[in-house]
Formats: C-alpha cells, sequence, structure tokens
C-alpha cells in the first residue's frame, strides 16, 4: 500500500511534465463597497464564466466593506464576470454595477468585466463600479443636472414621451419620463448624472416608438454612434457643470426642426465661418439677447447676452462643429459654425 502511494505521488508530480498541467485554479475576488450601500440581499458574483446573477455571495467579515468570496475557475479560458448589489434572482441582472464607457468593461458582452488569465491561485481586487485594481475606491464624482430636450413635432404620435440610455436604470422604457408644460412641442427632463460618458435615445410609450438613426440618409452624424453590438444611439459626455442641452429635433442631431439659417441672417449677423479664435455677432433686432454654443453632443460650452454686437472667444474650444444660438423677445435662432 505505502508502495503504491509514493507511485500515485509521483505520477501527479509528472502530470505537468507529460502535458497534463492544471488549468484550473481558486480566484478569490475582492471589492470595496465604499462607494454603494449594498442592500438587503447582499452582495454576488455573477454572469459569464461565474454564473447567475446571485452565483457566488461575497462576505465581509472583518465590517472593512470590502467584500470577498472564491470560485475555481480555468485560468486559460478567459470570459467575464460582474459583481452584482442585491439581487433578487438568479436573474436580476438590473443590480449589476455599471461600467458602461469604462475601459475595464467588455461592450461585447453586457458590459462585464473581462476575466483576465492565471497559471495558479489568484487575489483580484477591485472597487464596484469603477476601473480600479486594488480595493482602493477613487472618490465618488459630485452628480451634476444635465437638461436633455427634445422637440417632438416631427415624431410619430405618441401618448407618452420618455429619454432611454445608459443612466442609472438603463435602457428602460419608462424610467425616464419627459414633459412639455408649456405645449410648445418641446419635452424636457432633468437628470442627476455623475461625469461620464453615456449613450442615450428619445423614446416614447414604452419603446412602442423610438427614434431610429440610418447614418446614411442623415444630413449630419457627429452626435451619433454605433457600438460594437451594431446599435446606433445618441452620444453625451457630461462634465462637471450643470448643463442644460441644445434642443433636438427627432432623428437629428441639429436643433430645432422648425428654425432655419435664413432666420439668422435676417436678425444677427455671425462672422467669420469657419472662426478659429473670434466669432462676432451682430445683433440688428434691437433688443437684449442671449447667444449659447452648444456642441455636436447637445453640451452647453459657452453663454452670454448682448444689446447690439457681442464677440466670443472661442480660441480654446476644441476645433470642430458647434451650434450657435440666440434668443430675445422676438426671435429664437440657431446657426451652425466650424471652428478650424
Amino acid at each position: 500500500m505505502l508502495n503504491m502511494k509514493k507511485i500515485y505521488a509521483l505520477l501527479m508530480l509528472a502530470l505537468p511534465m507529460l502535458g497534463f498541467a492544471q488549468t484550473t485554479h481558486v480566484v478569490t475576488f475582492k471589492v470595496n463597497t465604499a462607494n454603494i450601500t449594498v442592500g438587503a440581499n447582499g452582495l454576488f458574483l455573477g454572469g459569464g464564466v461565474i454564473g447567475g446573477a446571485n452565483a457566488v455571495q461575497l462576505t465581509d467579515p472583518d465590517g472593512n466593506g470590502v467584500y470577498e468570496g472564491t470560485d475555481t475557475l480555468d485560468g486559460t479560458g478567459g470570459g467575464n464576470f460582474i459583481f452584482l448589489n442585491s439581487p433578487a434572482n438568479d436573474a436580476d441582472w438590473g443590480t449589476k454595477e455599471s461600467l458602461n464607457g469604462l475601459p475595464c468593461s467588455d461592450p461585447s458582452n453586457y458590459d462585464d468585466r473581462i476575466l483576465p488569465s492565471f497559471t495558479q491561485d489568484t487575489t483580484l481586487m477591485f472597487c464596484f463600479g469603477t476601473c480600479a485594481t486594488d480595493t482602493v475606491c477613487p472618490t465618488p464624482l459630485t452628480p451634476v443636472d444635465v437638461t436633455f430636450q427634445s422637440d417632438r413635432s416631427n415624431s410619430p404620435a405618441f401618448t407618452n414621451a420618455y429619454l432611454s440610455g445608459t443612466f442609472p436604470v438603463a435602457w428602460n422604457g419608462t424610467a425616464y419620463p419627459m414633459t412639455d408644460p408649456d405645449g410648445d412641442g418641446v419635452y424636457t427632463v432633468v437628470m442627476s448624472l455623475t461625469p461620464g460618458d453615456y449613450r442615450y435615445k428619445f423614446t416614447a410609450d414604452d419603446w412602442a416608438i423610438q427614434e431610429n438613426f440610418v447614418p446614411a440618409s442623415m444630413s449630419d452624424t457627429t452626435c451619433i454612434n454605433t457600438n460594437s453590438a451594431g446599435f446606433t444611439d445618441r452620444v453625451l459626455t457630461v462634465g462637471t457643470s450643470d448643463t442644460t442641452l441644445m434642443i433636438h429635433a427627432w432623428e437629428e442631431c441639429g436643433g430645432y426642426s422648425n428654425i432655419g439659417v435664413e432666420e439668422v441672417a435676417a436678425s444677427f449677423t455671425v462672422k467669420p465661418n469657419p472662426a478659429s479664435d473670434v466669432l462676432f455677432i451682430e445683433n440688428t433686432t434691437g433688443t437684449t439677447t442671449s447667444v449659447a454654443v452648444y456642441n455636436v453632443t447637445g453640451a452647453k460650452v459657452m453663454e452670454e447676452s448682448f444689446e447690439a454686437n457681442t464677440r466670443l472667444d472661442v480660441a480654446t474650444l476644441p476645433r470642430g462643429m458647434y451650434i450657435v444660438r440666440l434668443q430675445n423677445e422676438e426671435t429664437d435662432s440657431v446657426i451652425r459654425i466650424s471652428l478650424n
């Protein structure tokens, strides 16, 4: 019996040399939850090669906010995984951390995390909802108010208007209603968003109606992007200050669907176009006018009021296309300009 044990031990030592190397190893996952409140159901690891939404429950035995758990995985197989906060069952994917637009997410696999390769028992460290590669969470970003505006005059008939996108309740058809209290056809909603990149579109009646972008037939495609999954959406980068986005026409990158350059020519002179460092605006209406400059994603980057003439310093703005909106008691006009 003793000799048999020795033979077995020698065989185990020889297997790697014979090409039978071990590929499965114990992986310890650690995740800091300093930037969230863990729900009543607890924190879980799941998705991809791990399993359902509540596949592996993580624990915080010392109460320091860093939850951990283990799973035995193939170190050569790759795959995906994600952390989830208080899932109700194995299919409750609405509780997963949001990594959309972050470099550590896999956009072709539901924006889940990517499992690295490993050749031995391994410990992986994270911060919930971030790309931190240790258990030190970065300082949380302060949310700002972003006002979305949608001119629905050219949309199909609808009952209720909504905004849908990569927001806290991702791509939901009814979570973010838009309203038109003054009945002018422009629907608005104010969102509290942390700085970062977002994808969105204007919808209605719980996805019964939605914007459909066909880049080949659009005169301007600067506000949209087609991702690796083939979905074409509006894109937005939220900065660190409150902003009001320009009024977007239905399925268009530009502003008001009922305002054209002709109105600008009648009331204002905006030159030069293209511009480089300075933009001159002459006001022929004789009334106080506000001017706002928007980038191609609809974010307001400059604003001021003037009487007759004004001079805008645009030297520090990134080169590209912009929308200039001029408003007073007599007119509400827009013009597209280029900075080069």
